[in-house]
């Protein structure tokens, strides 16, 4: 596994807006680079799309550049509140930890194979691009089985913690 380098480039992402007299048009087109997650999972790349506050967003009529934000939620990834748009890049290889987050997460795989592990051990291989996984609250982990390296999106939704049979499922890494 080569951690050291992504060999997939930058998402392209165009944002819409409005100008002063209320007509719609472009407010930027560019390229968002992925960043390491951290030294502790290596291969694990991701790059912010936009991040909402809270819930209607005002975001049609705010300047401010979504991919900016910090998600304030569990891990940093969740939006208190809000909303979470990334994708994540996984190295050959390389795993992302076992973990959960109180979110409705919709995985949308765009390029490689990924694996989702799932806390009871089994395991489900994504393959085509536009296989999606929802996560509800789930504790899961990914895999990429190579031989290249893998991009998915996700989009993250705050939500009340998983309850099973009266006991809450707390956030964190497995």
């Amino acid at each position: 596994m080569d951690a050291a380098a992504d060999p997939l480039p930058g998402l392209r992402r165009v944002v819409t807006g409005h100008r002063a007299d209320g007509v719609a048009v472009v407010k930027s087109d560019g390229v968002i680079p992925s960043k390491e997650v951290r030294e502790s999972f290596p291969g694990v790349r991701v790059g912010p799309l936009w991040a909402t506050g809270p819930l209607p967003v005002d975001d049609n009529n705010d300047e401010a550049d979504g991919a900016t934000r910090k998600p304030d939620g569990d891990l940093g990834l969740v939006m208190k509140s809000g909303t979470n748009v990334q994708y994540t890049d996984l190295a050959p290889g390389a795993s992302a930890p076992a973990h959960r987050t109180s979110s409705l997460d919709h995985n949308i795989l765009i390029s490689g194979r990924l694996i989702l592990v799932m806390e009871d051990g089994s395991e489900f291989l994504l393959d085509k691009p536009g296989d999606v996984v929802v996560q509800r609250g789930t504790i899961h982990g990914w895999r990429n089985p190579g031989p290249e390296w893998t991009r998915w999106i996700t989009v993250l939704i705050d939500a009340k913690p998983a309850v099973v049979n009266g006991k809450v499922l707390e956030a964190g890494i497995a």
